[in-house]
């Protein structure tokens, strides 16, 4: 994942005189360092404004920045770190309280400060980061001018290791020191009795380096580490632990996606829709497949009625399967070795009769090897086209009767092996 993260400076001079227009008082442009990266490799970094941070990230490779998180960092001094434990039964119950647990600690009233909070998990304290609802409303309004989609605000106390590391910024004139999530800044020359009073064994220094007679003033066993390029150093520390983001609560921004997140978003969606409507096609397709089932069923139960009228009505579709097996099992053992089968001769004609009318009835005279046959048709012509096509397969046809009905004939025709 890519991230451009922009540490803000001090304001410009130009903008520092800069006079109200019509009346109505104009921001101050601040300058600003700014690194681009992925995960904890350095892209590209430099120095900037406002006004000229547009110009100089065009400069970068096509589309590195289309889908990248944009975390400003703000002066430290500006936002309060402070941790508490807050009663309550429920995450809700403990958020609703937090603000009065914390207005002991704020000097001025707690409704005119914005609250950022971390997890809030029973039993655990809560870390929050405090910063003058003014204030906020100050930096949406500088970002919203230039056109800067930031997702994430902290300050640069909030991007420091945990534990006994104690991380200092240092400036010519005074230094901030964070240390476990509480922040101070003093003088220059207040630093090292600040340092004293922490247990701490390992010292971060960014910006600046401590001089010889501070390094000379602090214990012989704290390990010093010195950070020259300050936004490189909180780069490398966004990637390695996600702060608190001070938009929360009335100053949430909306979670922007392009490019491949937008694309794979997408994707994912279409894939969501078909398949919806994959699964209501089989759910379509199972009562379809159903209801035809049900319906051919019914239409067996009752051609097997007419067949055989004197039997009982078989009930499910696996008991007429069984009768049609039974009653072709039982003709074929009645039938001799030596006779013409019922199941030959009904094989031989049904695809014949089958595809010129409606079958009305059907009846075997095992002792005359013969099968007569009521049918429905649509002409006598048919007649004659069911007797020429089954003299070629060796049976012949005896019209017993025909007679006129509404839309055809009905016919009884008798077939048997020619002798």
């Amino acid at each position: 994942m890519t991230t451009l993260l922009l540490r803000i400076l001090g304001s410009t001079a130009a903008d520092q005189s800069r006079e109200p227009i019509d009346g109505v008082s104009v921001m101050a442009d601040f300058t600003l360092q700014w690194v681009v990266g992925r995960q904890d490799q350095i892209i590209g970094q430099g120095d900037a404004t406002g006004h000229t941070l547009t110009q100089q990230l065009d400069s970068l490779e096509e589309g590195l920045l289309q889908s990248a998180d944009i975390v400003v960092v703000i002066p430290t001094e500006q936002v309060l770190l402070l941790s508490c434990q807050v009663p309550g039964r429920n995450s809700g119950q403990m958020r609703q309280a937090l603000p009065y647990a914390l207005e002991e600690y704020v000097a001025t009233d707690i409704e005119e400060m914005h609250i950022a909070a971390g997890s809030i998990k029973g039993g655990q304290a809560i870390h929050c980061a405090l910063i003058a609802d003014a204030q906020m409303r100050q930096w949406k309004t500088w970002l919203s001018e230039h056109q800067i989609a930031a997702d994430v605000l902290v300050s640069e106390a909030q991007l420091t290791a945990e534990g006994d590391q104690c991380t200092v910024f240092l400036s010519h004139e005074d230094a901030t020191a964070v240390y476990q999530r509480s922040s101070a800044t003093v003088e220059r020359e207040e630093l090292v009795g600040l340092l004293e009073d922490m247990a701490i064994t390992r010292l971060v220094t960014v910006g600046e380096e401590l001089s010889d007679l501070e390094r000379s003033q602090l214990d012989a066993e704290v390990a010093i580490e010195q950070r020259s390029n300050v936004a490189t150093f909180l780069f490398e520390r966004y990637a390695k632990q996600k702060p608190i983001n001070l938009f929360q609560g009335p100053y949430v921004v909306e979670n922007r996606k392009s490019g491949l997140k937008q694309d794979l978003l997408t994707l994912a969606k279409l894939a969501g829709v078909w398949f919806v409507i994959y699964v209501g096609g089989l759910g379509a397709q199972g009562l379809w497949s159903s209801y035809q089932a049900d319906r051919l069923a019914e239409e067996n139960r009752d051609r097997y009625v007419e067949m055989f009228p004197q039997d009982s009505v078989p009930i499910t579709a696996a008991q007429l399967r069984r009768r049609f097996e039974g009653k072709l099992r039982n003709q074929a053992q009645q039938s001799s070795d030596g006779s013409v089968r019922f199941v030959q001769l009904l094989n031989d004609t049904a695809v014949v009769f089958g595809t010129k009318g409606a079958l009305q009835s059907l009846s075997y005279l095992q002792a005359k090897e013969e099968m007569t046959i009521e049918m429905e048709l649509k002409g006598y012509d048919q007649v004659d086209q069911i007797q020429s096509e089954l003299k070629g397969r060796g049976v012949a046809i005896e019209v017993v009767s025909a007679g006129s009905i509404d839309g055809g004939i009905s016919a009884r025709l008798r077939a048997s092996y020619k002798k």
